[in-house]
Protein backbone atom coordinates (compact mmCIF):
# COMPACT_ATOMS: atom_id res chain seq x y z
CA UNK A 1 0.00 0.00 0.00
CA UNK A 2 2.73 2.48 0.96
CA UNK A 3 4.85 1.46 -1.70
CA UNK A 4 1.78 2.03 -4.28
CA UNK A 5 1.35 5.70 -2.57
CA UNK A 6 4.98 6.59 -3.09
CA UNK A 7 5.18 5.25 -6.64
CA UNK A 8 1.67 7.85 -7.59
CA UNK A 9 3.95 10.34 -5.73
CA UNK A 10 6.85 9.78 -8.05
CA UNK A 11 4.85 9.64 -11.04
CA UNK A 12 2.87 13.24 -10.03
CA UNK A 13 6.02 14.31 -9.68
CA UNK A 14 7.56 13.71 -12.99
CA UNK A 15 4.31 14.92 -14.37
CA UNK A 16 4.93 18.42 -13.27
CA UNK A 17 8.82 18.14 -13.42
CA UNK A 18 10.02 17.38 -16.60
CA UNK A 19 7.87 19.95 -18.64
CA UNK A 20 10.68 22.72 -19.24
CA UNK A 21 12.06 25.62 -20.99
CA UNK A 22 14.77 28.48 -20.25
CA UNK A 23 12.12 30.99 -19.36
CA UNK A 24 10.35 29.36 -17.15
CA UNK A 25 13.74 27.72 -15.78
CA UNK A 26 14.30 31.35 -15.05
CA UNK A 27 10.70 32.42 -13.47
CA UNK A 28 10.30 29.08 -11.05
CA UNK A 29 13.85 29.58 -9.80
CA UNK A 30 13.65 33.14 -8.42
CA UNK A 31 9.89 32.60 -7.97
CA UNK A 32 10.99 29.68 -5.41
CA UNK A 33 13.51 31.50 -3.68
CA UNK A 34 13.32 33.62 -0.90
CA UNK A 35 14.73 37.46 -1.95
CA UNK A 36 11.97 38.27 -4.09
CA UNK A 37 9.45 38.20 -1.58
CA UNK A 38 10.86 40.54 0.68
CA UNK A 39 9.20 43.55 -0.73
CA UNK A 40 6.06 41.92 -0.40
CA UNK A 41 6.55 41.27 3.12
CA UNK A 42 7.44 44.96 4.04
CA UNK A 43 4.50 45.96 1.21
CA UNK A 44 2.05 43.15 3.70
CA UNK A 45 3.30 44.75 6.76
CA UNK A 46 2.51 48.59 5.88
CA UNK A 47 -0.71 47.32 5.21
CA UNK A 48 -1.25 46.23 8.57
CA UNK A 49 0.39 48.87 10.07
CA UNK A 50 -1.89 51.24 8.14
CA UNK A 51 -4.57 51.91 10.81
CA UNK A 52 -2.85 51.45 14.72
CA UNK A 53 0.10 50.41 14.83
CA UNK A 54 0.00 48.52 18.00
CA UNK A 55 -2.87 45.98 16.58
CA UNK A 56 -0.38 45.99 13.25
CA UNK A 57 3.03 44.64 15.38
CA UNK A 58 0.85 42.13 17.14
CA UNK A 59 -0.21 40.91 13.96
CA UNK A 60 3.18 40.63 12.46
CA UNK A 61 4.17 39.00 15.51
CA UNK A 62 1.60 35.98 14.98
CA UNK A 63 2.47 35.83 11.68
CA UNK A 64 6.37 35.51 12.69
CA UNK A 65 4.89 32.88 15.02
CA UNK A 66 3.29 30.89 11.98
CA UNK A 67 6.10 31.04 10.27
CA UNK A 68 8.72 29.64 13.02
CA UNK A 69 6.35 27.15 14.01
CA UNK A 70 5.79 26.12 10.97
CA UNK A 71 9.80 25.77 9.73
CA UNK A 72 10.14 24.37 12.87
CA UNK A 73 7.91 21.24 12.27
CA UNK A 74 8.80 20.99 8.86
CA UNK A 75 12.66 21.31 8.88
CA UNK A 76 13.56 20.31 12.46
CA UNK A 77 10.96 17.71 13.66
CA UNK A 78 9.62 16.45 10.00
CA UNK A 79 12.91 15.96 8.51
CA UNK A 80 15.08 14.17 10.67
CA UNK A 81 12.10 11.95 11.33
CA UNK A 82 10.78 10.34 8.30
CA UNK A 83 14.18 10.68 6.29
CA UNK A 84 12.80 10.78 3.11
CA UNK A 85 14.92 11.29 0.38
CA UNK A 86 14.20 14.55 -2.38
CA UNK A 87 14.00 13.54 -5.79
CA UNK A 88 17.37 14.76 -6.61
CA UNK A 89 19.09 12.82 -3.81
CA UNK A 90 17.08 9.54 -4.15
CA UNK A 91 19.49 6.78 -5.63
CA UNK A 92 17.76 5.26 -9.36
CA UNK A 93 15.16 8.06 -9.27
CA UNK A 94 17.56 11.27 -9.56
CA UNK A 95 18.83 10.65 -13.02
CA UNK A 96 15.12 11.24 -14.08
CA UNK A 97 14.36 14.56 -12.53
CA UNK A 98 15.29 17.72 -14.34
CA UNK A 99 17.31 20.02 -11.91
CA UNK A 100 18.15 23.99 -12.44
CA UNK A 101 21.05 25.83 -11.91
CA UNK A 102 22.78 22.57 -10.68
CA UNK A 103 20.46 22.71 -7.15
CA UNK A 104 19.83 19.94 -5.54
CA UNK A 105 18.85 21.02 -1.91
CA UNK A 106 19.27 19.02 1.34
CA UNK A 107 19.28 15.46 1.77
CA UNK A 108 15.39 15.00 3.13
CA UNK A 109 12.68 16.85 1.83
CA UNK A 110 9.38 15.78 4.24
CA UNK A 111 7.94 17.99 4.45
CA UNK A 112 8.48 21.19 2.95
CA UNK A 113 9.16 24.16 4.65
CA UNK A 114 8.61 26.33 1.71
CA UNK A 115 4.99 24.93 1.61
CA UNK A 116 4.88 25.34 4.96
CA UNK A 117 5.61 29.11 5.55
CA UNK A 118 3.37 29.89 2.34
CA UNK A 119 0.37 27.58 3.78
CA UNK A 120 1.01 29.71 7.05
CA UNK A 121 1.39 33.25 6.02
CA UNK A 122 -1.75 32.20 3.15
CA UNK A 123 -4.32 31.02 5.78
CA UNK A 124 -3.31 33.15 8.76
CA UNK A 125 -3.72 36.66 6.50
CA UNK A 126 -6.67 35.07 4.62
CA UNK A 127 -8.68 34.29 8.06
CA UNK A 128 -7.49 38.18 8.91
CA UNK A 129 -9.15 39.95 6.04
CA UNK A 130 -11.72 37.29 5.17
CA UNK A 131 -12.64 38.74 1.46
CA UNK A 132 -12.99 36.38 -1.77
CA UNK A 133 -10.67 38.37 -3.73
CA UNK A 134 -7.68 38.47 -1.03
CA UNK A 135 -7.92 34.57 -0.78
CA UNK A 136 -7.71 33.81 -4.29
CA UNK A 137 -4.68 35.77 -4.77
CA UNK A 138 -3.15 33.86 -1.35
CA UNK A 139 -4.13 30.67 -2.28
CA UNK A 140 -2.25 31.11 -5.95
CA UNK A 141 0.63 32.89 -4.71
CA UNK A 142 1.08 29.40 -2.14
CA UNK A 143 0.12 26.82 -4.69
CA UNK A 144 2.49 28.43 -7.07
CA UNK A 145 5.05 28.27 -4.47
CA UNK A 146 4.47 24.58 -4.13
CA UNK A 147 4.48 23.91 -7.36
CA UNK A 148 7.37 25.74 -8.03
CA UNK A 149 9.09 23.29 -5.93
CA UNK A 150 8.35 20.59 -8.00
CA UNK A 151 9.51 22.12 -10.88
CA UNK A 152 12.94 22.71 -9.67
CA UNK A 153 13.35 19.19 -8.53
CA UNK A 154 13.78 19.13 -5.11
CA UNK A 155 10.04 17.97 -3.47
CA UNK A 156 7.46 15.29 -4.02
CA UNK A 157 3.70 16.29 -3.74
CA UNK A 158 3.61 14.69 -0.75
CA UNK A 159 6.33 16.54 0.71
CA UNK A 160 3.83 19.60 0.03
CA UNK A 161 0.59 18.16 1.00
CA UNK A 162 2.32 17.80 4.29
CA UNK A 163 3.83 20.75 4.27
CA UNK A 164 0.92 23.03 3.36
CA UNK A 165 -1.08 21.00 6.59
CA UNK A 166 1.49 22.00 8.76
CA UNK A 167 1.74 25.37 7.79
CA UNK A 168 -2.41 25.50 7.91
CA UNK A 169 -2.49 23.74 11.39
CA UNK A 170 0.10 26.32 12.49
CA UNK A 171 -2.06 29.25 10.89
CA UNK A 172 -5.30 27.59 12.32
CA UNK A 173 -4.25 27.72 15.82
CA UNK A 174 -2.41 30.57 16.43
CA UNK A 175 -4.73 32.75 15.07
CA UNK A 176 -7.76 30.98 17.31
CA UNK A 177 -5.71 30.48 20.22
CA UNK A 178 -3.70 33.00 20.32
CA UNK A 179 -3.91 36.35 17.94
CA UNK A 180 -7.96 36.42 19.06
CA UNK A 181 -7.89 35.72 22.90
CA UNK A 182 -4.70 38.21 23.21
CA UNK A 183 -5.87 40.44 20.81
CA UNK A 184 -9.19 40.55 22.97
CA UNK A 185 -7.25 40.63 26.67
CA UNK A 186 -4.82 44.10 24.73
CA UNK A 187 -8.44 45.45 24.18
CA UNK A 188 -9.26 45.39 27.80
CA UNK A 189 -6.41 46.64 29.03
CA UNK A 190 -6.70 49.85 26.48
CA UNK A 191 -3.70 49.15 24.15
CA UNK A 192 -5.86 48.14 21.22
CA UNK A 193 -8.71 50.64 20.11
CA UNK A 194 -11.33 47.47 19.35
CA UNK A 195 -12.70 45.04 20.84
CA UNK A 196 -11.96 42.77 17.74
CA UNK A 197 -9.44 42.89 14.82
CA UNK A 198 -10.73 45.54 12.36
CA UNK A 199 -8.83 43.89 9.07
CA UNK A 200 -11.98 41.75 8.29
CA UNK A 201 -13.72 45.09 8.45
CA UNK A 202 -11.15 46.77 6.12
CA UNK A 203 -11.74 46.46 2.23
CA UNK A 204 -9.43 48.57 1.49
CA UNK A 205 -6.04 46.85 3.32
CA UNK A 206 -7.70 43.22 1.68
CA UNK A 207 -7.33 44.87 -1.86
CA UNK A 208 -4.16 46.47 -0.98
CA UNK A 209 -2.69 43.15 0.05
CA UNK A 210 -4.34 40.93 -3.39
CA UNK A 211 -2.76 43.77 -5.50
CA UNK A 212 1.05 43.77 -3.86
CA UNK A 213 0.72 39.29 -4.60
CA UNK A 214 -1.00 40.47 -8.13
CA UNK A 215 2.19 43.09 -8.81
CA UNK A 216 5.03 40.78 -7.65
CA UNK A 217 3.65 37.93 -9.77
CA UNK A 218 3.67 40.51 -12.71
CA UNK A 219 7.49 41.61 -11.65
CA UNK A 220 8.36 38.32 -11.73
CA UNK A 221 7.02 37.23 -15.18
CA UNK A 222 8.41 40.41 -16.65
CA UNK A 223 11.98 40.54 -15.21
CA UNK A 224 12.67 36.73 -14.40
CA UNK A 225 15.62 36.70 -17.18
CA UNK A 226 17.30 39.98 -15.69
CA UNK A 227 17.52 38.35 -12.37
CA UNK A 228 20.41 35.86 -11.09
CA UNK A 229 20.12 35.08 -7.65
CA UNK A 230 17.82 32.66 -5.40
CA UNK A 231 17.88 31.68 -1.84
CA UNK A 232 16.13 28.84 -1.30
Amino acid sequence: MLENLLEIDRSVFLFFNRPHSLYWDQVMWVYTGRIIWIPLMLAMGCILFRKNGKEGLLTLLMIALVITISDQIASTLFKPMFQRLRPTQEPGFAHLVTIINGYRGGRYGFASSHAANAFGVAIFTILLFRRRFYTVAALVWALTMCYSRMYVGVHYPGDLAAGALIGTGAAVLVYHLLYIPLYGWLYRKGICPYPAPGYAGDKDAARYAAVAICVMFVIILLFSPLFNFSVH
